[in-house]
């Protein structure tokens, strides 16, 4: 029920995609005390690379290393254990613990099953970094091409895209992602943001639920959640 709303929504975007959208446009009375969210922070990914760079290590290393080690040798494995993942994850309430769930259910859904997609889609998320945006967002649209059915593609292109404002576009990329991998927490979390800085605060508070209901410790996700929470059911009344 909720993919069909969500969808609907994203649709309706979909109709001012011939211009990019942006927040500005959208919301030109938006009140100078009301602070929309930040965008969200980027995910973890693994090092692509054959032979990675030596280089002194860091937290943020660390989570970026999103467990290598788990080797995936099947589909019916793969969906085993993120069931059994997603499960732990929402049963884990300690925040740190919780993370390390995450990082596992991360470094499977960044095994596409084929080394080049892998390839392409670490060149992206590297080019990302560095702020080559059109060089990260021609690997992605690679990756799309190359595997439309892998959501992580969908879920990248459409974190680009925010981060470029493209409200309309990265709505769109979004939710095709969502099809493909419903319980992909970080891709609900970013189109709460896309819905909270258009205005809709009831379709923001929907996705903002759903990923916490995946995803319960999730802290900055759980905020947001609260903080709607007045408005929505204010409205509701």
């Amino acid at each position: 029920m909720f993919m069909k709303r969500l969808m609907t929504s994203a649709l309706g975007l979909l109709c001012l995609a011939v211009a990019p959208v942006t927040a500005a446009q959208l919301l030109p009375d938006l009140p100078e005390t009301q602070i929309l969210p930040d965008a969200i922070p980027e995910p973890p990914a693994i090092d692509l690379q054959p032979v990675p760079e030596v280089k002194e290590p860091s937290q943020a290393d660390g989570a970026a290393d999103a467990r290598p080690d788990i080797i995936i040798t099947s589909d019916a494995e793969r969906a085993e254990k993120l069931d059994a993942l997603f499960a732990k994850l929402k049963k884990t309430d300690d925040s740190d613990a919780a993370n390390l769930v995450a990082e596992e259910i991360w470094a499977i859904w960044l095994r596409s099953g084929s080394a080049s997609i892998d390839y392409v889609l670490g060149r992206g998320n590297t080019a990302q970094k560095a702020g080559r945006i059109e060089l990260a967002a021609r690997m992605y649209d690679h990756v799309i091409r190359l595997e439309p059915g892998y959501a992580e593609g969908w879920i990248r292109s459409g974190r680009l895209a925010l981060e470029n404002k493209e409200l309309s576009r990265a709505a769109a990329e979004i939710t095709q992602g969502l099809i493909y991998e419903p319980r992909h927490f970080y891709g609900l979390w970013t189109l709460g943001n896309i819905f909270e800085q258009l205005g809709q605060k009831d379709e923001a508070f929907e996705a903002y639920s759903e990923a916490l209901k995946l995803y319960p410790a999730l802290k900055p996700v759980k905020e947001r959640v609260e903080y709607l929470s007045g408005d929505v059911e204010g409205e509701a009344l």
